[in-house]
C-alpha cells in the first residue's frame, strides 16, 4: 500500500466534497418552493459525487444485469460502506442506513440534506416510523435501497435476512428487485477480506485512508433478472437472499470468527 497514492487522493476527495457540499447547500432552499425538483436535485448530485468519489478513489464499479428504473425497491448484501456507493453509482438510489450516520460531523448533515432515511435498528418501534418514510419516497419516484442483513458480514457468506423493512415492498404490493456485491482488489494488494472489510474495531477514518493507499478496488454488482414477490415477508426474504446468494463469491481474505471471541460486525 503507497503512502502517495494517499496524499493525492484524500485532498482531491475532500476538495470534491466540499465543492458539492457547497453547490447542495445553495440549492437546498429549492425544497421550500418543489421537493419533486429538490428531490431530483439531490439525487443527482448523490449519485455524481459516488462516481466521482470512485474515479478520484481508484475505485471501478463493473455492473452485469439490467439495474431496475424508479421507483423501485431494492435489496442487496451488505460488506462495506462501499456497496452503497457502488449502488448510487449505477442506479442512482436512496438508501435506509444506521441511525448514527446522521450525527458524524459534517457527512451527517449532507445525509440528511440529501433525504437518505435513517433507521435505529435498536429500536423495533422506528421500524414503524422508517416504513412509512421508504413508502413515502418511492411514491415521490426514488429508487430505495436497503441492506436486510442489518449488519455488515464478514464475507464468508450472506447472512439471514431480516424482515421488517421489507414490509413496505409486501405492504404496496412492490415487486422486490435484487443485487449481488463482489470485491476484488489489483494484483499485488492485500485481499479484499483483509482491506476492504470493515469488521475490525477501528475508525472509519482509519479504515478509509488504508483503503485509499490501495493501488485499485473493483466493485461487481451484478442484478437480478427479474423482482420476487410475496405479500408475506416471512416468506418473501429467504427467497431474496437464495437469490442474491446464488451469485455470491466468498471474499478471498475473509476472517473465519471464533465463536465467542470474535469482534462483532459493524452495522452500516
Amino acid at each position: 500500500m503507497s503512502l502517495w497514492r494517499l496524499l493525492v487522493r484524500a485532498p482531491a476527495l475532500l476538495a470534491m466534497s466540499l465543492t458539492l457540499i457547497l453547490i447542495r447547500l445553495l440549492v437546498w432552499p429549492a425544497a421550500l418552493v418543489s421537493e419533486p425538483a429538490d428531490r431530483r436535485h439531490s439525487r443527482a448530485l448523490l449519485q455524481l459525487w459516488t462516481r466521482l468519489f470512485a474515479r478520484l478513489g481508484g475505485i471501478r464499479v463493473v455492473s452485469t444485469g439490467t439495474p431496475p428504473r424508479r421507483p423501485f425497491f431494492l435489496v442487496a448484501n451488505h460488506l462495506t460502506y462501499l456497496d452503497m456507493l457502488a449502488l448510487c453509482h449505477v442506479t442512482g438510489c436512496l438508501f435506509v442506513s444506521r441511525e448514527d450516520v446522521q450525527h458524524w460531523p459534517v457527512i451527517g448533515a449532507v445525509s440528511r440534506s440529501l433525504r437518505i432515511i435513517f433507521v435505529d435498528r435498536a429500536s423495533r418501534r422506528d421500524t414503524v416510523r422508517v416504513n412509512a418514510l421508504i413508502s413515502q419516497a418511492m411514491a415521490a419516484g426514488e429508487g430505495v435501497v436497503i441492506f436486510p442483513e442489518s449488519h455488515t458480514s464478514r464475507g464468508v457468506d450472506v447472512d439471514p435476512f431480516k424482515t421488517a423493512l421489507i414490509e413496505p415492498a409486501c405492504a404496496g404490493g412492490v415487486p422486490v428487485h435484487y443485487a449481488t456485491l463482489n470485491y476484488e482488489t489489483d494484483p499485488g494488494c492485500p485481499p479484499p477480506g483483509v482491506v476492504v472489510l470493515w469488521w475490525r474495531p477501528e475508525s472509519f477514518f482509519y479504515h478509509l485512508q488504508r483503503l485509499l493507499r490501495l493501488k485499485g478496488v473493483t466493485i461487481r454488482v451484478h442484478f437480478g433478472e427479474k423482482p420476487l414477490f410475496d405479500p408475506d415477508r416471512k416468506v418473501l426474504a429467504p427467497l431474496l437472499r437464495d437469490a442474491v446468494r446464488a451469485h455470491y463469491r466468498p471474499m478471498e481474505g475473509a476472517p473465519e470468527p471464533e465463536p465467542e471471541t470474535a469482534p462483532q460486525p459493524q452495522e452500516a
